[in-house]
């Protein structure tokens, strides 16, 4: 049965939450030119590893302080997961045992009423699958309930990486993937006629898997495949017959050296993003607790309070906005 607390928290309480915020907006602040110069200075693959020679180009490559690269097949040991999935074309194939058993839920709404703020947090328990169910028991929502424990433990395998080119075979270990598609088994990967597959979860039972009930186990399963058919690139540096690290960095992506470098160009891109977007919050956070006390002071008045605060903090943003925007351009293109 769902239990719920309430909390009253008052204006002075309030406030006081406010003023200690300001000592964090003070370090968030700066903390956010760090991250955006880590936007714009950090070191990308797509960067050190470009105008990359064949590997046939050894001599050029060195002379010229640029990597090297070789495209060809892929050739690695077979993995699998004993008694469950095959051996097959994974670079890698992680299991995580779960369990259907019963998990504390905590949901938290706040509500105004005049200077006051009323906290309510409602706790239950629901079915659920979940790989640690000793972690979801507490103390309110899911007391007096069964526990169950985890069938089998975590586990995971990676694949030894080689590349064929030319009729030469280099080693490839420790290289960032790029491009590869993600696991997707089906009932032809199971070693059992009586196990199941739903989305990379397999279940012991048809019964758990269509209509489970609590004690259910299953196991989920992630990784990476590859198409032993397909071209495949690796850039670094090269070692007699195997592929290190140039410049910190050894790829090995699908397709020829132009399509690799077109995924990690695209990858690079995505966490330049990522990154100035944490910029941005940073600093529009730690502005909007920096004038935290000013904000709880105008959310006390009546009517307008929320929104006027609301629209202070939006402004805030799109400043913080503007000036981690002009700060990345300046760092990229001046410093």
């Amino acid at each position: 049965m769902a239990e719920t607390e309430t909390e009253v928290i008052g204006a002075g309480s309030q406030l006081m939450s406010s003023i200690k915020g300001v000592l964090i907006g003070l370090v968030m602040i700066p903390a956010s030119f760090g991250v955006v110069w880590m936007a714009s200075h950090r070191a990308q693959a797509s960067e050190e590893l470009q105008g990359a020679f064949p590997v046939a180009q050894k001599a050029k490559a060195v002379k010229e302080q640029k990597a090297v690269y070789a495209t060809g097949k892929i050739k690695a040991n077979q993995i699998g997961d004993p008694g469950y999935i095959k051996p097959g074309n994974y670079l890698s194939l992680s299991r995580t045992p779960e369990v259907y058993a019963y998990i504390e839920t905590k949901e938290t709404k706040t509500r105004k009423e005049g200077t006051k703020e009323i906290k309510e947090t409602t706790y239950d328990c629901k079915l659920g699958w979940t790989d640690n169910p000793s972690g979801d028991y507490g103390t309110k929502g899911c007391r007096g309930k069964p526990r169950y424990s985890l069938q089998g433990s975590k586990s995971s395998s990676t694949a030894n990486i080689s590349l064929e080119e030319s009729g030469k075979t280099y080693r490839v270990k420790g290289a960032t993937q790029y491009g590869f598609d993600s696991l997707s088994l089906s009932e032809s990967d199971l070693v059992q006629s009586n196990l199941t597959v739903s989305s990379n979860d397999v279940y012991f039972n048809k019964r758990c898997a269509s209509s489970p009930d609590a004690g259910c186990q299953r196991y989920s399963y992630s990784g990476t495949v590859y198409d032993p058919a397909s071209d495949h690139t690796v850039v670094g540096s090269e070692t007699g017959d195997q592929f290190q690290k140039f410049n910190d960095f050894l790829i090995i992506g699908v397709g020829d050296y132009t399509n690799t470098m077109e995924t990690v160009a695209s990858s690079d891109s995505m966490w330049t993003l990522i990154w100035f977007g944490l910029s941005v919050v940073l600093f529009g956070g730690g502005l909007s607790l920096l004038v935290g006390p000013l904000l709880q002071i105008i959310e006390f008045i009546p009517f307008i309070g929320n929104f006027g605060a609301g629209v202070i903090r939006f402004i805030l943003f799109a400043f913080a906005f503007v000036v981690m925007g002009l700060t990345f351009l300046l760092l990229e293109y001046w410093y």
